[in-house]
């Protein structure tokens, strides 16, 4: 018997997320070279993301039923601001650094809300048991560390107008993450 005859499908790392505007992208990547490149202890995101759902690993026959469920999603641009840097966790060495969105009208939380029980549903995603903190991660300790000062980002309040189903890759740099499908605001 071959190898390839008795090998298992590969499983899809996956997770859902919306795209940052590109002026909120080149507003993070300029605060992230002024207030953080300094530090040898980090290491900058090179992907910036507003995660809604991390899926971990499924199968590839599971990948319609994902694109069905989230195509099923009707949704409007969610307007939203970065509030201040914060470290995660909140408590002990820090692990993360991050930008905490402000969601005033609700718009982030009800479109997570939304995939979240339409994957359950399905059985594709098991949610977290920690609240869902609406954030951009623009950097991760390289061994956990301690907070530090950080000045706020300076931009405007923007929408965030298209989710993405990405994979994720892991490589020895850092994790690969290719659009599947996307789904924009209505």
């Amino acid at each position: 018997m071959s190898a390839e005859a008795g090998a298992q499908p590969q499983r899809l790392r996956l997770f859902v997320a919306c795209d940052l505007p590109a002026e909120a992208e080149r507003a993070i990547r300029t605060w992230q070279h002024t207030e953080l490149a300094a530090h040898d202890d980090l290491r900058l995101a090179p992907a910036l993301h507003l995660t809604l759902a991390f899926l971990g690993s499924i199968d590839p026959v599971r990948a319609p039923d994902l694109v069905r469920v989230l195509s099923g999603i009707t949704w409007t641009r969610a307007q939203c601001r970065f509030k201040e840097p914060l470290f995660l966790p909140a408590h002990g060495r820090r692990r993360v650094v991050a930008l905490e969105l402000d969601d005033p009208t609700g718009g982030l939380r009800s479109l997570q809300a939304a995939v979240s029980a339409g994957l359950v549903a399905e059985g594709l995603y098991e949610p977290e048991k920690r609240p869902w903190l609406p954030h951009v991660t623009v950097a991760r300790f390289r061994r956990p560390g301690h907070p530090f000062s950080l000045q706020n980002v300076n931009i405007s309040a923007f929408g965030v107008v298209r989710m993405v189903l990405y994979s994720s890759h892991l490589e020895r740099a850092g994790a690969v993450h290719t659009p599947v499908a996307d789904f924009p605001a209505s």
